[in-house]
């Protein structure tokens, strides 16, 4: 009994958005919208009395502008751009969402996926049945394979997004590798960035008044305060201008990369980092060059190549050879 209502909203509403939908195909093919064409679209489910109060709550509570022409017996809408509000979204889009949906569930935190998906479903249960099997099935033939090892603390990715949502500071211990030490800090937490299977944060950091960059693995506790923090100015691309990962800081200097073998026979299929050009020097030999802020991102990205990538020292005059 508990369901009945949301159920009938549910039956309503998918039946609003299939009119909507083919108000606007009207729109898209010019061809009329009957009330016939209508009934079709809907199935044998309603009747022209409830079509009719259909049009009427779309009209007269949701506000569409949809008008008869008596001259043709159809409906139309008099504003195209008219959205049926807060509910419309085509089966591409939703189809786009679902497969965003399942690049990011495997590098979130069990809760924010579940949620994830709890969303997706309250927005299928809006569409018509084979709508929705067909979204479920385009979703299923779509994977995203995370990096093999994954880091640990996606268990304080919830809190510093609570954190960052709320602009609270939180006070924490951080393990610092190089020291072999933990110390305690109060940072103000502003953007979060999954790299290589690894979550971050950057932040205001209160004990030394710059912008480092934590690794949420070296997390080892966590509160968020009940002090609101005063936004600062802070810009993501800007920080992480010319930087291939995680790494910041520097000026930018130029960097040469040589690629041989399986990488360089490939390289034209690669999407290089902004600012990155390839150019071959022969049949599987080519120099990728660039800028970096920081070479410590540059070292595991080379080693990526698997024997086939060195960084070149600036002294290397290696020549480039134009090919055919």
């Amino acid at each position: 009994m508990g369901r009945k209502p949301y159920s009938k909203f549910r039956s309503r509403l998918w039946k609003i958005v299939e009119i909507d939908c083919q108000l606007r195909e009207q729109i898209r093919r010019g061809r009329p919208c009957t009330k016939q064409t209508l009934l079709d679209g809907l199935g044998c489910e309603i009747d022209e009395r409830t079509l009719r109060r259909l049009i009427e709550l779309m009209r007269d509570d949701l506000g569409a502008p949809i008008e008869y022409d008596r001259s043709q017996q159809s409906y139309k809408y008099t504003h195209p751009n008219w959205v049926v509000p807060n509910v419309h979204l085509d089966e591409a889009e939703m189809q786009a969402l679902a497969t965003a949906v399942q690049a990011i569930r495997p590098v979130l935190p069990a809760l924010m996926s579940q949620r994830l998906d709890n969303l997706l479903a309250k927005l299928l249960d809006a569409l018509p049945e084979s709508q929705r099997d067909e979204i479920r099935r385009v979703q299923g033939q779509v994977e995203f394979v995370p990096a093999p090892v994954l880091s640990k603390g996606v268990d304080w990715f919830e809190p510093l997004h609570q954190a960052i949502t709320g602009q609270f500071s939180v006070d924490m211990t951080y393990f610092v590798p190089g020291k072999d030490q933990e110390t305690q800090r109060r940072f103000d937490p502003y953007y979060l960035r999954n790299y290589q299977g690894a979550w971050y944060v950057v932040g205001y950091d209160h004990l030394t008044e710059h912008w480092p960059i934590f690794k949420l693995a070296r997390i080892r506790a966590l509160t968020v305060s009940e002090d609101h923090y005063s936004p600062r100015r802070f810009n993501a691309a800007e920080y992480f201008k010319d930087s291939l990962g995680i790494m910041v800081g520097g000026e930018p200097q130029p960097v040469r990369v040589r690629l041989t073998g399986y990488a360089a026979s490939i390289a034209n299929e690669q999407v290089w980092p902004p600012g990155f050009t390839y150019q071959a020097v022969g049949p599987e030999e080519g120099i990728l060059c660039g800028k970096v802020t920081n070479l410590i991102d540059l070292i595991p990205w080379v080693a990526s190549f698997q024997g086939d990538a060195e960084i070149l020292p600036e002294a290397d005059d290696h020549p480039v050879r134009k090919t055919a």
